[in-house]
């Protein structure tokens, strides 16, 4: 069951990537400013290793990545949160941050269940 969470998480992290390149979040990052070829660059590396996590069924502890993505995505999901709260205006990422705190947060209560 993990991996429709896990699917639906990487297709809202695809659109997340979009939103922030398209946005400048390369330019706006608290922590600190970047190139823009150098943060495409991360964004494709970054979703090329979640596809292959979903696309090779033999890729060592698998679950246990798919798993660890989805609390990335939640944390990041919330630290867009806090950092618009801080700025009180639109960070590059926001819309679709909400999404990952979406699928965690489902994700969670169905494990519990």
């Amino acid at each position: 069951m993990i991996e429709r969470f896990y699917l639906l998480a990487l297709l809202i992290q695809l659109v997340h990537s979009t939103e922030e390149l398209t946005t400048g979040f390369h330019k706006k990052w608290y922590l600190f400013k970047m190139p823009f070829q150098t943060f495409l660059l991360f964004e494709i590396i970054f979703s090329l290793f979640w596809l292959i996590v979903l696309l090779v069924p033999r890729v060592p502890n698998r679950v246990f990545l798919q798993e660890f993505f989805l609390v990335l995505m939640f944390a990041n999901g919330i630290q867009h949160v806090i950092w618009w709260g801080v700025t009180k205006k639109y960070v590059p990422g926001l819309i679709t941050a909400f999404g990952h705190i979406f699928v965690f947060l489902s994700f969670y209560f169905y494990i519990l269940k």
